[in-house]
């Protein structure tokens, strides 16, 4: 099963599970990432969570020990993801699942890749904040081609933030993937919305090589 420890700083998740669960979800992505209408560039960032789940399995990322005396459960293997990146990812999944024929098996794991991410999230930013990334979170609409070129932006600013601005900014930064975030972003300051970002500051870093995220 696909499990997950936190990152440091409030960076991200350490997608952990073991050989089959990872080879299985692996097979997933790259089904939908070949099939859906949503996925324009079939070569782009959601592949790219396909090569991070193949490369934890084939054990060139993280290897987890099984706990002391429980041998059996033997060896995990686990690869970081930064929240933003996943966020959006888990989004492409899920949104391309509504426009292809999917099986129980790809539904199945899909569904777990969603509880992973929610369970940390709350674990990462508490109960209440947890709540409201996980709502900006499926408001994101990966059928419009903006959230995947505010990736481009979001994440390099994402790993220059301190742990302390991550918590106060996650709720803002995973809201600007909307298209309309420029157009609402004076509206919501206006009306007393905090920890927003700045389109501005987001211009600032569009392809910006990513700063260490200290994970």
């Amino acid at each position: 099963m696909l499990t997950y420890r936190l990152l440091k700083n409030h960076a991200g998740l350490l997608l952990t599970g073991d050989y089959q669960t990872l080879r299985a979800l692996h097979e997933v992505i790259h089904n939908v990432n070949e099939r859906s209408p949503l996925v324009l560039n079939t070569e782009g960032a959601f592949l790219g969570l396909a090569y991070d789940v193949r490369k934890a399995y084939e054990g060139q990322r993280r290897k987890v020990k099984p706990p002391d005396g429980y041998p059996e459960i033997g060896p995990r293997f686990g690869v970081e993801i930064l929240w933003p990146v996943l966020l959006w990812q888990s989004r492409v999944l899920r949104a391309s699942m509504g426009f292809i024929d999917t099986s129980k098996h790809m539904q199945a794991n899909a569904y777990a890749l969603e509880a992973v991410i929610q369970d940390g999230l709350k674990e990462d930013f508490g109960a209440a904040l947890g709540e409201s990334v996980i709502f900006e979170w499926e408001r994101i609409d990966p059928a419009h081609p903006f959230p995947e070129e505010a990736l481009q932006s979001r994440t390099p600013l994402f790993c220059s933030w301190t742990k302390a601005q991550r918590k106060a900014g996650i709720v803002g930064l995973i809201a600007s993937f909307s298209p309309m975030y420029s157009t609402l972003y004076p509206i919501w300051l206006r009306n007393g919305a905090t920890g927003l970002v700045s389109p501005q500051e987001f211009k600032n870093w569009e392809n910006a090589e990513c700063p260490d995220p200290k994970w």
